[in-house]
C-alpha cells in the first residue's frame, strides 16, 4: 500500500424517518443535508424503513428510503431487512461511495423479541483498497440477544478476507458485559479517543452508537458526536485510517 488511506465513517439511527421533536413530520431533508455536508466515505443507518405504511405519513405514498436517500445524495445504498413492518420492511441501510457487493447476515436472538441483521457492504477506497463495512441495530430488549448477537457478528468480521469495521445502534453501554465480550483487538473509536460523549438523546442519554474497528489494520484518526435535533440518537463520525491488509490466501490449483 503506498500511501495510507483515510476516510471517514459514520453511524445513525434515525427514527425511522420521523422527528420525534415534531410528531408526524420528516427529517428527511435533515438527514440528507447532513450526508451532504459531512460527505462520508460510508454511512450506517439504523430504523430505517422500505415500503411500509408509515412511510406513507411523510411523504404521502409508501417509500424506499435507501432508494430515495440514493437519488438525493448520490451514494449507493443498501438495505438489510430485520423484520416485516406495516406491509413493509424495517432494517439496516447502508451508503457507500463505492460498493463493490452487499450481503445480509441475519442475526439469531435466542430469548425472542424482535429479529435483526448486518447490511455488509464490499466497498472500495480511493486507493483502489477493498474493505467490508457492517451496520447493525441489536436487540434493544434481553442481554442474551445481544450477547449471541455480538459473537455472531465479530466471528464473521475475523472471517472476511479484507480488513473490516462495524458500525450501529448496539443498544448497551461500555459497562456492561456485552461489550467486554468483544474480542480485544476490535476497538471501540469512542473509548479510543476519550470521548464519552451520549449518543442517545433519551432519558438517561447514554453512549450505545458506536464505530467498531480491527486495530491490526487501522488506526483512530478523529471521533466526534454531532449534536442535532432530528432524532432521538446523536450521529457519530470517525476517521479511520487503513495501516494494513489481510493477506489474500492463494487459491488451491
Amino acid at each position: 500500500m503506498a500511501q495510507a488511506q483515510e476516510f471517514k465513517v459514520m453511524t445513525f439511527n434515525i427514527y425511522h424517518g420521523e422527528n420525534p421533536n415534531k410528531p408526524d413530520s420528516s427529517n428527511f431533508a435533515e438527514l440528507v443535508n447532513l450526508i451532504i455536508q459531512k460527505q462520508p466515505e460510508v454511512i450506517a443507518l439504523q430504523e430505517v424503513d422500505s415500503m411500509t405504511g408509515r412511510s406513507s405519513k411523510f411523504f404521502e405514498e409508501r417509500v424506499d428510503m435507501m432508494y430515495k436517500l440514493m437519488r438525493e445524495t448520490g451514494y449507493r445504498t443498501y438495505f438489510a431487512k430485520a423484520m416485516d413492518y406495516d406491509g413493509g420492511g424495517y432494517g439496516e441501510g447502508l451508503l457507500m461511495k463505492k460498493r463493490l457487493e452487499n450481503k445480509t447476515q441475519n442475526l439469531s436472538n435466542p430469548e425472542g423479541g424482535e429479529t435483526r441483521a448486518v447490511a455488509w457492504g464490499k466497498i472500495e477506497l480511493k486507493t483502489e483498497e477493498e474493505l467490508y463495512f457492517g451496520g447493525t441495530h441489536l436487540c434493544h430488549e434481553f442481554e442474551g440477544n445481544r450477547l449471541a448477537q455480538v459473537k455472531e457478528i465479530f466471528a464473521y468480521a475475523d472471517s472476511l478476507d479484507r480488513a473490516a469495521f462495524i458500525a450501529g445502534d448496539f443498544n448497551f453501554d461500555p459497562e456492561s458485559m456485552v461489550y467486554d465480550s468483544i474480542p480485544s483487538h476490535w476497538k471501540d473509536a469512542g473509548q479510543v479517543a476519550g470521548i464519552s460523549d451520549p449518543t442517545f438523546a433519551g432519558e438517561e442519554g447514554k453512549r450505545i452508537d458506536y464505530i467498531f474497528y480491527d486495530s491490526r489494520y487501522f488506526e483512530l484518526v478523529d471521533y466526534e458526536v454531532l449534536e442535532v435535533d432530528f432524532s432521538d440518537h446523536y450521529p457519530v463520525l470517525a476517521t479511520l485510517r487503513l495501516i494494513g491488509q489481510k493477506p489474500i490466501e492463494e487459491e488451491e490449483n
